[in-house]
């Protein structure tokens, strides 16, 4: 399965850090990735459109990997800042669902593609885990992946990552984004296990800062996961 548009011929698949919130190095040889980036005389606007489409890149190869080394067939498309996620999904697996969890303010960006839409408007993110949770619009039993990838900042950390954990009772993953500080960034996905190499910038992810030379776009994002919920065990799917 390959999750980018350029890896080395010795890259491994994603796995799991085993080693508390550290990100393990995977073994061989890395290619250098040089991603496509507007010159810095470019406008504003077209910056944007550069940064809309890595955005959307990035979601394709989390959706890839999901679907075809993860076997996820739910996913939750919460608040995505970029059109098309369900087009994605709908592209890589053409059997599995999608909801929409469209928080305050976020509504006007999706595009449903037939998808169904949980409504956020005056609801905390507590309320909306709750009526998830409730609605039988996912079935908790079996994986599930959360996209939240509409990136935050240091002084404004994603809320209800231990309630969205505990609801994973069949295991599930968890995907963000985040301007802030690789640090910061990697304790936000907490109770979640981050996928190696942890947190990378948006245009390169999966592979790791270091190993690309480019200057990147600022926004750092990466992939958690949560164990199956046995009776007594914690299982990976």
């Amino acid at each position: 399965m390959i999750v980018t548009n350029a890896r080395g011929p010795e890259t491994g698949p994603l796995t799991a850090v085993s080693r508390g919130r550290e990100s393990a190095s995977a073994t061989g040889h890395r290619s250098r990735l040089v991603p496509l980036r507007p010159c810095a005389e470019e406008s504003p606007h077209a910056l944007q459109t550069e940064h809309t489409r890595l955005h959307q890149a990035f979601l394709g190869r989390v959706i890839d990997y999901l679907c075809a080394d993860a076997g996820v067939r739910q996913f939750v498309d919460w608040g995505c800042p970029v059109p098309g996620t369900a087009e994605r999904v709908r592209d890589a697996c053409s059997g599995a669902s999608v909801v929409h969890v469209a928080p305050h303010g976020t509504a006007g960006v999706l595009s449903t593609a037939g998808a169904a839409v949980l409504s956020g408007e005056g609801s905390g993110v507590d309320a909306l885990l709750r009526r998830l949770g409730t609605s039988g619009l996912v079935d908790f039993d079996e994986p599930v992946a959360v996209l939240m990838t509409r990136p935050f900042t240091a002084g404004d950390p994603p809320t209800g990552t231990d309630a969205l954990h505990a609801l994973m009772r069949g295991g599930g993953y968890l995907a963000l984004a985040s301007t802030a500080p690789h640090a910061v960034a990697e304790r936000a996905f907490l109770p979640f296990q981050p996928l190696e190499p942890g947190v990378a910038d948006i245009a390169w992810w999966p592979y790791p800062d270091e190993d690309v030379s480019d200057k990147g776009t600022g926004i750092v994002a990466g992939l958690g996961r949560a164990p199956v919920q046995g009776r007594g065990t914690r299982r990976w799917r």
